[in-house]
């Protein structure tokens, strides 16, 4: 940034009846940009006073940009749903018309704020913002939540773009008839290759252009203030001098609070004041705004830099998926995220938090079974952190995987930024993952399940059975050799036969699970689907199981039935745990 633009705005500023403290200084630290530095210690009656004061005919205002919509796009009708519309046209005009004749009631804006315009970032690649970044380091963050929302957000700003200029006159605006032919190149996305990064980073910026329009917006995420503070009624944004040139603290410590004075009854002003303790606020020491707790993702998208050890971090889990699966959760009592659409949703997941109650009760509904009327069963919880586990693991590898290095076309800053954000987000996965570790065992101390393995070991004529025919001495060995499942519903099969064994056998068997079997057997048509799945695995075990071991197997109902109905009884009482293959039984009465 010019030193000579930043004088000419601060002194611009002072002329204009704004208060800057005599003992800061905005100077250009490395590796920190313009900062505003304390050039000897601040009193209490200096703090108390407030450190900058910006008189309100000083700011960009929303009114000014209303009115500038309303007279430059008469026959527009705004259908976006960004609120700032207006702002980013004006905004546009304002840096990008070489006109120079951006009049709004009776006053050239252009002259006005010339001196805060020229200040500003001259093209995307100066905001920083990631989404002028080249294509090898926007690839640098795929597979994060800010690939993920960095062309999601593209997308609905292209489309709000669209919106306007489509109806303005290109009679009046020449230059909108090649501008919108560029729009099919854009709705390839933010990484959409080299004619996407012509458009944005190389071709000369028109106001009226999409890159334009992406331009004001990246202003408006990093330097903007909510209106709300001189109108409760009004959330737009609007735009303040000297003050936007604040940083954040690197550690989040720093409180500062804003307030508005009104001077001799008519002239309004922002005034910043700092909340930190006097013993902080030494010479050469820096003076910082607020940027609010935000995640390093909102931190990147909107400012283009992450914190180290950032202890607001979060992240977002998002799903694809039909809509009719968002409505069916729904109607079992699932609390879907506002920010979801028809066909996805979007868990955030915050760092050094407990996984949401929400999430959870939305995984126990992708697994829960046509039997499962209401209610979160303990099986369906189990199940559901299961697949949530799952998907964790591979966000997390799919963030190891890339590897962070600067080169030609990879800045050592961007380089840097990407890391620290990749870093952060692994961190909160991994933390996610022995959460679910954690509630894993702690709902099996609470369910108590019947372990198979457990099960296996007192039922000795079954296990030995095992033995002869597959040579399988361990429970590891099923696993091993692929056909635990197979045991499962034998021992399944095998209950459902009980009658027909000794009574010191049947002490082994379960009353819960004979007692699904014979629901299962009263409820459930077999179709012609469930013969197709199941009769390959019937035909490999028998009739061999009945000849090899008669006294378990050549006993009772044995038929490819019984094995459908056992099938059912699994999915429906049993629960495989990942870390070590454990099958447990869960009483459905015990939950």
């Amino acid at each position: 940034m010019s030193l000579e633009k930043l004088n000419n705005l601060l002194d611009w500023a002072k002329s204009n009846g704004s208060y800057i403290n005599e003992n800061l200084s905005f100077e250009n630290v490395k590796d920190h940009g313009i900062s505003c530095i304390i050039n000897d210690s601040l009193t209490k009656e200096d703090v108390s006073k407030g450190l900058i004061k910006i008189p309100q005919k000083l700011m960009l205002l929303p009114d000014q940009s209303i009115e500038f919509f309303q007279n430059e796009f008469p026959n527009v009708e705004n259908k976006t749903y960004n609120k700032d519309i207006e702002m980013i046209f004006l905004l546009s005009k304002l840096k990008f018309d070489k006109k120079d004749e951006t009049i709004v009631n009776g006053e050239n804006l252009n002259k006005k704020f010339k001196p805060y315009i020229d200040y500003l970032p001259d093209n995307g690649i100066e905001t920083g913002n990631p989404i002028f970044w080249n294509m090898e380091e926007k690839d640098l963050l795929d597979g994060t939540d800010a690939h993920i929302f960095m062309k999601r957000n593209f997308l609905k700003d292209l489309e709000d773009w669209k919106s306007i200029v489509s109806q303005l006159d290109i009679a009046k605006y020449p230059l909108l008839k090649d501008e919108l032919l560029e729009y099919e190149a854009f709705k390839m996305g933010p990484n959409g290759g080299v004619a996407v990064n012509y458009l944005l980073n190389i071709k000369e910026i028109s106001w009226t252009s999409f890159t334009a329009y992406l331009w004001s917006n990246c202003i408006l995420k990093s330097r903007a203030f909510p209106f709300v503070m001189f109108d409760k009624e009004n959330n737009c944004a609007f735009l303040l001098p000297i003050v936007d040139l604040l940083n954040t603290d690197d550690e989040q410590k720093s409180r500062c609070k804003w307030e508005t004075e009104t001077i001799d009854d008519d002239d309004k002003y922002f005034v910043f004041k700092t909340l930190d303790p006097l013993e902080k606020l030494n010479k050469k020491c820096e003076l910082y705004n607020n940027y609010g707790d935000k995640s390093n993702g909102e931190y990147l998208l909107n400012y283009g830099f992450c914190l180290k050890g950032n202890k607001f971090d979060s992240t977002t889990l998002s799903l694809k998926v039909d809509s009719s699966v968002i409505e069916g959760a729904k109607a079992y009592g699932v609390k879907i995220p506002k920010d979801s659409t028809l066909d996805s949703v979007n868990f955030v997941i915050n760092k050094n938090s407990q996984l949401s109650e929400d999430l959870l009760n939305f995984f126990s509904y992708l697994v829960k079974l046509r039997s499962e009327k209401k209610g979160f069963t303990s099986r369906m919880k189990l199940e559901g952190l299961s697949q949530l586990k799952a998907i964790i693991k591979t966000k997390l590898k799919t963030i190891k995987q890339l590897d962070v290095t600067p080169s030609e076309k990879v800045t050592i800053s961007h380089a840097k930024t990407i890391k620290i954000y990749r870093k952060s987000q692994k961190e909160i996965f991994q933390e996610s993952l022995e959460n679910i570790e954690k509630s894993e065992k702690k709902l099996i101390l609470h369910v108590k399940p019947l372990s198979f393995k457990k099960a296996m070991a007192n039922d000795k004529t079954f296990f030995n059975a095992f033995l002869l025919v597959f040579g399988t001495r361990t429970y590891n060995d099923l696993i091993e050799k692929g056909i635990l499942d197979h045991a499962v519903l034998l021992w399944i099969m095998r209950i459902a036969n009980k009658e027909v064994y000794p009574l010191e056998e049947q002490s082994n068997f379960p009353s819960f699970i004979l007692k699904e079997f014979e629901n299962v057997k009263k409820t459930v048509v077999i179709d012609n689907d469930d013969i197709n799945e199941y009769l390959p695995l019937y035909e490999t075990l028998f009739p061999s199981l009945c000849k090899k071991i008669p006294a378990v197997f050549d006993r009772g109902n044995w038929t490819l039935n019984h094995l459908i109905f056992a099938a059912t009884v699994a999915d429906r009482l049993t629960y495989k745990r990942e870390t070590n293959g454990e099958v447990f039984f869960i009483d459905p009465k015990g939950v």
